[in-house]
């Protein structure tokens, strides 16, 4: 019913951001399924920022919506 991930992104050595990103499922009364992610982050000096983070997310769950669709 629940995934959570912990992850960090670093160029080098540098290490720019952590994050907690939690998947968590339920079923629909019409028999599908909700998903509801969250996603908690530390942006450190010189990191991307939660915008760009958004978008990206946004677009990876667009793609998979479209091929679940398809």
């Amino acid at each position: 019913q629940r995934i959570v991930i912990a992850s960090t992104m670093a160029m080098a050595t540098y290490r720019f951001s952590a994050a907690v990103h939690t998947f968590e499922f339920a079923e629909t009364p019409a028999g599908g399924a909700r998903m509801v992610f969250s996603h908690q982050a530390a942006f450190f000096e010189g990191a991307d920022g939660p915008e760009l983070r958004r978008a990206g997310w946004e677009q990876l769950f667009a793609q998979l919506q479209t091929s679940l669709i398809d």
